[in-house]
């Protein structure tokens, strides 16, 4: 018994190393993929900006189910408002084998826009690869803040 118990003590640090080694390598893993989602908001909030739809989409899943909702609204916006947005947060939150999940909220104002208010939404983004890429797959709200 105590020689087992010795012989577990000296293998501590290398159980203690492999475990730790794991779990950096899958917080490094987590990590990349958090900067790769975050990238995918903040390019598709600057083609956005660029009044570019063809680009904003490009950013989106294409079998989305508010891939065609998303953009006629897209096109209705650009003609209608001269609107810009702004990322003021990213929190990435986790992923599985085939979605990730991030809870991200950005400012919209737009000058001259009747009708439309200023705010800032708290949404999760819902990512999915397509085309060995990361899409925002969808997103769902969680708050709205109207802003001068």
């Amino acid at each position: 018994m105590k020689a087992r118990f010795l012989a577990l003590l000296t293998n501590l640090p290398v159980l203690a190393a492999l475990v730790l080694s794991t779990s950096s390598t899958a917080a490094r893993a987590d990590e990349a993929l958090a900067n790769a989602l975050e990238k995918v908001s903040k390019d598709q909030i600057a083609a956005f900006n660029r009044k570019d739809a063809d680009a904003t989409m490009g950013y989106a899943y294409t079998k989305s189910p508010a891939y065609d909702e998303a953009k006629d609204a897209l096109a209705s916006l650009f003609s209608e408002a001269d609107a810009k947005a702004e990322q003021v947060s990213f929190q990435y939150i986790g992923h599985d084998d085939e979605f990730a999940v991030a809870r991200v909220k950005v400012k919209v104002t737009a000058k001259d826009a009747p009708g439309f208010q200023n705010n800032v939404v708290d949404a999760l983004m819902i990512f999915h690869m397509e085309g060995g890429r990361w899409k925002v797959f969808d997103s769902y709200l969680l708050g709205s803040q109207v802003i001068d």
